[in-house]
Protein backbone atom coordinates (compact mmCIF):
# COMPACT_ATOMS: atom_id res chain seq x y z
CA UNK A 1 0.00 0.00 0.00
CA UNK A 2 1.78 3.71 -0.79
CA UNK A 3 1.95 5.83 1.84
CA UNK A 4 0.61 9.49 1.66
CA UNK A 5 4.38 10.76 1.94
CA UNK A 6 5.67 8.85 -1.37
CA UNK A 7 3.56 11.97 -3.51
CA UNK A 8 5.62 14.38 -1.76
CA UNK A 9 9.09 16.37 -3.44
CA UNK A 10 12.25 15.34 -2.68
CA UNK A 11 12.73 18.24 -0.43
CA UNK A 12 9.89 18.20 1.85
CA UNK A 13 10.19 14.53 2.67
CA UNK A 14 12.87 15.04 5.08
CA UNK A 15 15.60 13.39 3.06
CA UNK A 16 19.20 12.23 3.86
CA UNK A 17 20.45 15.81 3.73
CA UNK A 18 20.52 18.00 6.74
CA UNK A 19 17.94 21.48 6.88
CA UNK A 20 19.27 24.27 5.05
CA UNK A 21 19.21 27.56 7.02
CA UNK A 22 16.13 29.19 5.54
CA UNK A 23 17.75 32.61 5.07
CA UNK A 24 21.15 31.59 4.54
CA UNK A 25 24.66 31.77 6.50
CA UNK A 26 24.87 34.99 8.72
CA UNK A 27 28.19 36.53 8.56
CA UNK A 28 28.35 38.33 11.75
CA UNK A 29 32.27 39.72 11.08
CA UNK A 30 31.00 41.60 7.93
CA UNK A 31 27.46 42.96 9.68
CA UNK A 32 29.33 44.21 12.39
CA UNK A 33 32.08 46.08 10.64
CA UNK A 34 28.92 47.29 7.83
CA UNK A 35 27.24 48.79 11.03
CA UNK A 36 30.34 50.03 12.47
CA UNK A 37 31.71 51.81 9.28
CA UNK A 38 27.39 53.38 8.81
CA UNK A 39 27.96 54.87 12.02
CA UNK A 40 31.25 56.21 11.92
CA UNK A 41 30.18 57.81 8.72
CA UNK A 42 26.65 59.33 10.03
CA UNK A 43 28.24 60.36 13.47
CA UNK A 44 31.15 62.27 11.21
CA UNK A 45 28.40 64.08 9.57
CA UNK A 46 26.63 64.79 12.74
CA UNK A 47 30.61 66.07 14.49
CA UNK A 48 30.82 68.60 11.46
CA UNK A 49 27.59 70.20 11.91
CA UNK A 50 28.40 70.90 15.63
CA UNK A 51 30.79 73.78 15.33
CA UNK A 52 33.18 72.73 17.73
CA UNK A 53 34.30 70.06 14.92
CA UNK A 54 34.10 72.29 12.25
CA UNK A 55 37.05 71.74 10.04
CA UNK A 56 39.45 74.72 9.26
CA UNK A 57 41.56 75.12 6.15
CA UNK A 58 44.52 77.09 5.12
CA UNK A 59 42.73 80.52 4.15
CA UNK A 60 41.83 80.64 7.69
CA UNK A 61 45.31 80.43 9.13
CA UNK A 62 46.62 82.66 6.58
CA UNK A 63 43.94 85.29 7.27
CA UNK A 64 45.05 85.19 11.11
CA UNK A 65 48.41 85.32 10.75
CA UNK A 66 48.44 88.54 8.95
CA UNK A 67 47.53 90.12 11.82
CA UNK A 68 49.50 90.58 14.81
CA UNK A 69 47.16 88.96 17.95
CA UNK A 70 47.09 86.98 21.00
CA UNK A 71 48.33 83.73 19.09
CA UNK A 72 51.33 85.79 17.87
CA UNK A 73 52.00 86.25 21.62
CA UNK A 74 51.77 83.00 22.07
CA UNK A 75 54.28 81.95 19.55
CA UNK A 76 56.19 84.81 21.24
CA UNK A 77 56.77 83.10 24.57
CA UNK A 78 57.27 79.37 22.86
CA UNK A 79 60.06 81.54 21.35
CA UNK A 80 61.52 82.77 24.27
CA UNK A 81 62.14 79.46 25.84
CA UNK A 82 63.42 78.13 22.83
CA UNK A 83 64.85 80.74 20.40
CA UNK A 84 65.52 78.56 17.45
CA UNK A 85 62.53 75.96 16.51
CA UNK A 86 61.82 74.36 12.89
CA UNK A 87 59.10 76.59 10.92
CA UNK A 88 56.74 72.99 10.84
CA UNK A 89 57.09 72.95 14.42
CA UNK A 90 56.53 77.28 14.63
CA UNK A 91 53.53 77.01 12.16
CA UNK A 92 52.16 74.04 13.78
CA UNK A 93 52.37 76.45 17.45
CA UNK A 94 50.39 79.01 15.87
CA UNK A 95 47.82 76.91 14.16
CA UNK A 96 46.83 74.51 17.52
CA UNK A 97 46.35 78.40 19.81
CA UNK A 98 44.45 79.95 16.69
CA UNK A 99 42.19 77.00 16.07
CA UNK A 100 41.37 76.06 19.65
CA UNK A 101 41.51 79.93 20.91
CA UNK A 102 39.97 81.98 18.98
CA UNK A 103 38.12 79.91 16.72
CA UNK A 104 37.04 77.81 19.47
CA UNK A 105 37.63 74.28 17.70
CA UNK A 106 38.34 70.84 18.99
CA UNK A 107 42.01 69.93 19.13
CA UNK A 108 41.71 67.17 16.74
CA UNK A 109 40.91 69.98 13.94
CA UNK A 110 43.94 70.91 13.87
CA UNK A 111 45.31 67.73 12.81
CA UNK A 112 42.76 67.84 10.20
CA UNK A 113 44.00 70.50 8.20
CA UNK A 114 45.02 70.00 4.50
CA UNK A 115 48.10 71.72 3.80
CA UNK A 116 50.70 71.69 1.25
CA UNK A 117 54.53 72.27 1.26
CA UNK A 118 53.76 75.56 -0.75
CA UNK A 119 51.41 76.97 1.95
CA UNK A 120 53.18 75.87 5.00
CA UNK A 121 55.97 77.61 3.39
CA UNK A 122 53.35 80.65 2.62
CA UNK A 123 52.42 80.33 6.22
CA UNK A 124 56.16 80.82 7.67
CA UNK A 125 57.04 83.71 5.84
CA UNK A 126 53.44 85.49 6.56
CA UNK A 127 54.18 84.57 10.01
CA UNK A 128 57.57 85.92 10.63
CA UNK A 129 56.52 88.87 8.54
CA UNK A 130 54.30 89.76 11.18
CA UNK A 131 56.22 89.19 14.35
CA UNK A 132 58.82 91.98 13.22
CA UNK A 133 56.28 94.36 11.63
CA UNK A 134 52.85 95.51 12.49
CA UNK A 135 50.05 94.16 10.09
CA UNK A 136 53.15 93.54 7.51
CA UNK A 137 53.43 97.34 7.00
CA UNK A 138 54.92 99.67 9.80
CA UNK A 139 57.89 98.53 11.81
CA UNK A 140 57.43 98.06 15.67
CA UNK A 141 60.89 99.78 17.19
CA UNK A 142 59.97 98.82 20.84
CA UNK A 143 59.98 95.23 19.84
CA UNK A 144 63.04 94.04 20.89
CA UNK A 145 63.33 90.69 18.47
CA UNK A 146 63.79 89.83 15.13
CA UNK A 147 62.74 86.78 13.43
CA UNK A 148 64.81 85.00 10.66
CA UNK A 149 64.09 82.06 8.65
CA UNK A 150 67.41 80.07 7.95
CA UNK A 151 67.49 76.66 6.16
CA UNK A 152 70.18 73.74 7.22
CA UNK A 153 72.38 72.69 4.75
CA UNK A 154 72.67 69.50 5.39
CA UNK A 155 69.34 68.16 5.79
CA UNK A 156 67.54 70.87 4.35
CA UNK A 157 64.90 72.26 7.26
CA UNK A 158 63.85 75.20 7.95
CA UNK A 159 64.38 77.42 11.02
CA UNK A 160 63.14 80.43 12.56
CA UNK A 161 65.42 82.04 15.03
CA UNK A 162 64.35 85.20 17.46
CA UNK A 163 67.63 87.22 17.92
CA UNK A 164 68.30 90.47 18.65
CA UNK A 165 66.51 93.47 16.70
CA UNK A 166 69.62 95.22 15.53
CA UNK A 167 71.40 93.67 12.67
CA UNK A 168 74.78 94.95 13.67
CA UNK A 169 74.82 92.66 16.59
CA UNK A 170 77.40 90.46 17.05
CA UNK A 171 76.70 89.49 20.82
CA UNK A 172 75.05 85.90 21.28
CA UNK A 173 71.95 85.34 23.35
CA UNK A 174 73.57 83.09 25.92
CA UNK A 175 76.73 84.88 26.00
CA UNK A 176 76.14 86.46 29.31
CA UNK A 177 76.05 82.33 30.68
CA UNK A 178 79.41 81.68 29.41
CA UNK A 179 82.70 82.03 30.78
CA UNK A 180 85.74 83.65 29.63
CA UNK A 181 87.24 80.31 28.74
CA UNK A 182 84.03 78.86 26.89
CA UNK A 183 83.07 82.05 25.07
CA UNK A 184 86.94 81.84 23.86
CA UNK A 185 86.44 78.11 22.81
CA UNK A 186 82.94 78.87 21.38
CA UNK A 187 84.84 81.72 19.03
CA UNK A 188 87.36 79.33 18.41
CA UNK A 189 84.96 76.42 17.03
CA UNK A 190 83.39 78.79 15.13
CA UNK A 191 86.08 80.05 13.55
CA UNK A 192 87.47 76.59 12.56
CA UNK A 193 84.72 75.83 11.17
CA UNK A 194 84.09 78.67 8.49
CA UNK A 195 87.75 78.15 7.46
CA UNK A 196 86.78 74.37 7.01
CA UNK A 197 83.45 72.06 5.79
CA UNK A 198 81.20 73.58 8.80
CA UNK A 199 82.16 70.77 11.06
CA UNK A 200 85.10 70.13 13.16
CA UNK A 201 86.48 66.91 14.70
CA UNK A 202 86.18 66.44 18.33
CA UNK A 203 89.76 65.36 18.82
CA UNK A 204 90.32 68.71 17.53
CA UNK A 205 87.78 70.36 20.57
CA UNK A 206 89.93 68.13 23.04
CA UNK A 207 93.30 69.39 21.38
CA UNK A 208 92.03 73.26 21.98
CA UNK A 209 90.94 73.23 25.52
CA UNK A 210 94.27 72.03 26.70
CA UNK A 211 95.59 75.82 25.53
CA UNK A 212 95.15 78.90 26.71
CA UNK A 213 92.76 81.32 26.59
CA UNK A 214 90.05 78.17 26.20
CA UNK A 215 91.57 75.75 28.72
CA UNK A 216 88.78 74.61 30.34
CA UNK A 217 88.58 70.46 32.21
CA UNK A 218 87.21 67.72 30.13
CA UNK A 219 84.19 67.27 32.53
CA UNK A 220 83.34 71.33 31.53
CA UNK A 221 83.66 70.47 27.78
CA UNK A 222 80.82 68.18 27.98
CA UNK A 223 78.64 70.28 29.94
CA UNK A 224 79.26 72.96 27.41
CA UNK A 225 78.83 71.25 24.18
CA UNK A 226 75.86 69.32 25.37
CA UNK A 227 74.31 72.83 26.29
CA UNK A 228 75.39 74.52 22.90
CA UNK A 229 73.72 71.44 21.20
CA UNK A 230 70.54 72.14 23.07
CA UNK A 231 70.57 75.39 22.51
CA UNK A 232 71.08 74.41 19.07
CA UNK A 233 74.50 76.36 18.28
CA UNK A 234 75.90 72.97 17.20
CA UNK A 235 75.13 69.62 16.09
CA UNK A 236 76.83 66.62 16.52
CA UNK A 237 76.93 63.75 13.79
CA UNK A 238 75.54 60.38 13.88
CA UNK A 239 78.71 58.70 14.58
CA UNK A 240 79.47 61.43 17.75
CA UNK A 241 82.71 62.05 16.05
CA UNK A 242 82.43 65.72 14.49
CA UNK A 243 80.82 69.02 15.50
CA UNK A 244 78.69 70.85 13.15
CA UNK A 245 77.67 74.46 12.56
CA UNK A 246 73.91 75.23 12.85
CA UNK A 247 71.42 77.77 11.55
CA UNK A 248 71.21 79.16 15.03
CA UNK A 249 75.28 80.61 14.76
CA UNK A 250 75.04 82.27 11.31
CA UNK A 251 71.78 84.06 12.28
CA UNK A 252 73.36 85.36 15.59
CA UNK A 253 77.30 86.16 14.51
CA UNK A 254 76.20 87.09 10.57
CA UNK A 255 77.80 90.54 11.34
CA UNK A 256 80.93 89.16 13.27
CA UNK A 257 81.17 86.61 10.82
CA UNK A 258 80.82 88.86 7.45
CA UNK A 259 83.60 91.41 9.27
CA UNK A 260 85.92 88.83 10.16
CA UNK A 261 86.25 86.49 7.28
CA UNK A 262 85.24 88.93 4.32
CA UNK A 263 88.10 87.46 2.13
CA UNK A 264 87.13 84.26 2.76
CA UNK A 265 83.67 83.82 3.04
CA UNK A 266 81.60 81.61 0.01
CA UNK A 267 78.59 83.07 -1.24
CA UNK A 268 75.35 81.55 -2.89
CA UNK A 269 74.64 82.95 -6.22
CA UNK A 270 70.61 82.76 -5.61
CA UNK A 271 70.08 84.29 -1.92
CA UNK A 272 73.39 85.93 -1.33
CA UNK A 273 74.05 84.52 2.36
CA UNK A 274 76.83 82.67 3.82
CA UNK A 275 77.82 78.78 2.68
CA UNK A 276 79.53 77.68 5.96
CA UNK A 277 79.65 73.80 4.38
CA UNK A 278 80.31 73.72 0.96
CA UNK A 279 80.22 70.06 0.62
CA UNK A 280 76.47 70.79 0.67
CA UNK A 281 76.55 73.11 -2.57
CA UNK A 282 76.38 72.46 -6.09
CA UNK A 283 78.91 74.24 -8.40
CA UNK A 284 79.51 75.40 -11.84
CA UNK A 285 82.12 73.54 -13.24
CA UNK A 286 83.01 76.70 -15.74
CA UNK A 287 82.93 79.90 -13.50
CA UNK A 288 82.64 77.48 -10.34
CA UNK A 289 80.05 79.25 -8.70
CA UNK A 290 78.30 77.96 -5.75
CA UNK A 291 74.83 77.40 -4.70
CA UNK A 292 73.12 76.12 -1.55
CA UNK A 293 71.92 72.90 -2.89
CA UNK A 294 68.09 73.91 -1.04
CA UNK A 295 68.46 76.83 -3.11
CA UNK A 296 69.28 75.10 -6.26
CA UNK A 297 66.63 72.53 -5.66
CA UNK A 298 64.04 75.23 -5.53
CA UNK A 299 65.26 76.80 -7.91
CA UNK A 300 64.71 73.65 -10.88
CA UNK A 301 60.99 73.07 -8.80
CA UNK A 302 59.88 76.43 -9.89
CA UNK A 303 61.19 76.35 -13.00
CA UNK A 304 59.88 72.54 -13.45
CA UNK A 305 62.88 71.44 -14.81
CA UNK A 306 66.12 68.92 -14.04
CA UNK A 307 68.69 71.38 -14.40
CA UNK A 308 69.43 75.02 -14.08
CA UNK A 309 71.65 77.50 -16.07
CA UNK A 310 73.99 79.20 -13.99
CA UNK A 311 73.51 83.35 -14.09
CA UNK A 312 77.46 83.79 -14.66
CA UNK A 313 78.58 82.02 -17.41
CA UNK A 314 74.71 80.46 -18.79
CA UNK A 315 76.33 77.14 -17.99
CA UNK A 316 74.29 74.41 -17.57
CA UNK A 317 74.05 72.28 -14.35
CA UNK A 318 72.22 69.63 -13.35
CA UNK A 319 70.75 67.40 -10.57
CA UNK A 320 72.87 64.11 -11.81
CA UNK A 321 76.17 66.23 -11.54
CA UNK A 322 74.97 67.98 -8.17
CA UNK A 323 74.55 64.97 -6.57
CA UNK A 324 77.85 63.20 -7.67
CA UNK A 325 80.24 66.40 -6.57
CA UNK A 326 78.12 66.32 -2.79
CA UNK A 327 79.40 62.90 -2.36
CA UNK A 328 82.69 63.71 -3.64
CA UNK A 329 83.27 66.77 -1.20
CA UNK A 330 81.45 65.01 1.40
CA UNK A 331 84.53 61.91 0.87
CA UNK A 332 87.10 64.48 0.58
CA UNK A 333 85.89 67.09 3.48
CA UNK A 334 86.19 64.39 6.21
CA UNK A 335 89.30 63.12 4.51
CA UNK A 336 90.78 66.87 5.49
CA UNK A 337 88.80 67.23 8.68
CA UNK A 338 91.05 64.37 10.15
CA UNK A 339 94.14 65.04 8.88
CA UNK A 340 93.68 68.40 10.35
CA UNK A 341 92.86 66.58 13.68
CA UNK A 342 95.60 65.08 13.04
CA UNK A 343 98.36 68.30 12.21
CA UNK A 344 96.21 70.76 14.22
CA UNK A 345 97.35 73.89 13.10
CA UNK A 346 97.70 77.40 14.62
CA UNK A 347 94.27 79.21 14.09
CA UNK A 348 93.59 82.47 14.90
CA UNK A 349 92.14 83.92 18.10
CA UNK A 350 89.67 86.41 18.20
CA UNK A 351 89.87 88.13 21.55
CA UNK A 352 86.58 88.40 23.10
CA UNK A 353 86.77 90.66 25.63
CA UNK A 354 83.67 93.48 27.28
CA UNK A 355 84.43 96.96 26.96
CA UNK A 356 84.47 97.89 30.48
CA UNK A 357 87.18 95.28 31.56
CA UNK A 358 89.10 96.36 28.51
CA UNK A 359 88.77 99.90 30.01
CA UNK A 360 89.87 98.80 33.26
CA UNK A 361 92.50 96.84 32.59
CA UNK A 362 94.20 99.58 30.73
CA UNK A 363 93.86 102.14 33.48
CA UNK A 364 95.38 99.51 35.76
CA UNK A 365 98.46 99.79 33.40
CA UNK A 366 98.49 103.32 33.43
CA UNK A 367 98.70 103.53 36.82
CA UNK A 368 101.13 100.66 37.12
CA UNK A 369 103.61 102.54 34.90
CA UNK A 370 102.87 105.94 36.62
CA UNK A 371 103.57 104.11 39.96
CA UNK A 372 106.86 102.82 38.24
CA UNK A 373 108.41 106.20 37.63
CA UNK A 374 107.54 107.90 40.92
CA UNK A 375 110.40 108.24 43.44
CA UNK A 376 108.96 108.74 47.15
CA UNK A 377 110.01 111.53 48.76
CA UNK A 378 110.15 111.93 52.96
CA UNK A 379 107.88 114.94 54.10
CA UNK A 380 107.67 114.17 57.72
CA UNK A 381 110.36 116.16 59.43
CA UNK A 382 109.14 115.48 62.96
CA UNK A 383 109.78 112.08 62.95
CA UNK A 384 113.51 111.62 65.46
CA UNK A 385 116.49 110.93 62.67
CA UNK A 386 114.91 112.43 60.03
CA UNK A 387 116.32 116.40 60.81
CA UNK A 388 119.42 115.57 58.55
CA UNK A 389 117.83 113.43 55.75
CA UNK A 390 117.78 115.17 52.41
CA UNK A 391 114.76 115.96 50.11
CA UNK A 392 114.78 113.43 46.95
CA UNK A 393 113.24 115.84 44.44
CA UNK A 394 111.35 113.84 41.65
CA UNK A 395 112.87 113.27 38.53
CA UNK A 396 112.80 115.75 35.87
CA UNK A 397 109.46 115.37 32.98
CA UNK A 398 112.37 114.36 30.59
CA UNK A 399 113.96 111.53 32.70
CA UNK A 400 110.20 110.22 33.61
CA UNK A 401 109.69 110.06 29.73
CA UNK A 402 113.44 108.46 29.05
CA UNK A 403 111.67 105.23 32.16
CA UNK A 404 108.84 105.15 30.28
CA UNK A 405 110.49 104.80 27.07
CA UNK A 406 112.40 101.85 28.95
CA UNK A 407 110.07 100.12 30.24
CA UNK A 408 108.19 99.54 26.78
CA UNK A 409 111.53 98.34 25.34
CA UNK A 410 114.35 96.02 26.89
CA UNK A 411 116.76 97.08 24.54
CA UNK A 412 116.54 101.08 25.82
Amino acid sequence: MQSDDDDLPQDLTGGDEPDETPHGEFDLTSIYSSLSQEASHNSEELRTRIPLFQPVDMDQLLSGAKKFGNSHRHLINQFCLEPTMSAKKMNLVFASHLTTVKLKRHPEVVMRIQATPETSKELTKALVKTLNTENGIQKKDFRPWRFVISTDEKTPTEYVTMTGCTRNSSIISEASEMTKAERALFFAIVEEMLISDGEVPMTLIYKMIQQEPHKIPGTKLDVFLNRMVRQKYFSMDEDMEFLEISPRTLVELEAWIRAKFAAELKMCTLCRKIIARPIYTAECKKCHALFHFNCFRNATVIADQDHLQCGKCDERITKFEVEEQMEAKRVEGRARAKSRAQNPRQTRRTPVVDLEEKKEEEEEEEEKKTNETKIEVDTDDDQPGTSDRRKRKAAPPKRKKVILASSDSDSD
